[in-house]
């Protein structure tokens, strides 16, 4: 009897004992810099089960939604300069300092024929990518006088926004997959902390913030889950989810 697609699922979330499990030299000094600039990034093991998951699925195309200052990315150049790099990874990051920083990453890992960098909102790009598509309809992507601001289809794309704005993320995510790729994320963390009524519209706190979008979450984790495979892998320091394209 063969594995069921959730089976499978958990399969390719699980871990890859093959792997180094510390952190590689470029990513630990990147999380200095993060520390000193007093911001966060996805928790080390999740960012370790990333690289897993990439080093067992070989994808071609590879996304990543919000690169920050190339924590995460760090972590997969790491592993690609040893094995064999994918044909595109497109990092996406909305905050136009931080696209300076990701672009000398890139160069540092001599990664400028396969990879680039993004600066702009996602859902702005893949706008942009759907005016592409209807432009060149006729002409695929090696005829087109234009690149396409995309190299989509993905076989991958990580979404690493924080919780605000994740859901929307994730449903424009949907449309830059190939059928069957994989769409991976971390959980939002459970907001703890009592933060009154929430008005319906009006201006809201940050902590309000968070617990509207983590409603948003579990309803749309609901929703999805009844059609498209949805695993979750308790690690230390979050979970991560990762979502298939049915």
């Amino acid at each position: 009897m063969g594995l069921s697609i959730e089976d499978a699922l958990a399969a390719l979330l699980s871990k890859n004992p093959d792997m180094p499990g510390g952190e590689p030299e470029v990513a630990a000094s990147i999380g200095a810099q993060l520390e000193h600039m007093e911001l966060t990034s996805m928790p080390t093991g999740l960012r370790r089960r990333v690289r897993d998951v990439i080093s067992r699925v070989q994808p071609k195309r590879v996304c990543e939604v919000g690169s920050g200052i190339g924590h995460l990315s760090a972590w997969l150049f790491d592993y690609w300069s040893q094995n064999s790099p994918p044909e595109h990874f497109d990092m996406i990051e909305a905050g136009g300092k931080f696209g300076v920083i990701l672009t000398r990453l890139l160069r540092r890992y001599d990664a400028e024929e396969w990879a680039q960098v993004r600066v702009g909102e996602f859902e702005a790009l893949c706008a942009e990518m759907d005016s592409w598509k209807a432009a060149n309809a006729t002409l695929g992507e090696v005829a087109a006088s234009t690149a396409p601001p995309l190299r989509a289809p993905y076989e991958i794309i990580i979404v690493d926004i924080g919780d605000i704005g994740k859901v929307d993320a994730i449903r424009s995510a949907f449309d830059l997959l190939v059928p069957g790729g994989l769409i991976l994320t971390a959980e939002p963390e459970v907001p703890v902390d009592d933060v009154g009524d929430i008005p319906d519209s009006g201006p809201v706190t940050a902590e309000q913030a968070r617990v509207v979008a983590f409603n948003q979450w579990v309803q749309f984790i609901n929703e999805i889950g009844a059609t498209h495979p949805v695993g979750f892998v308790p690690l230390f320091g979050g979970t991560l989810v990762g979502i298939i394209q049915s």
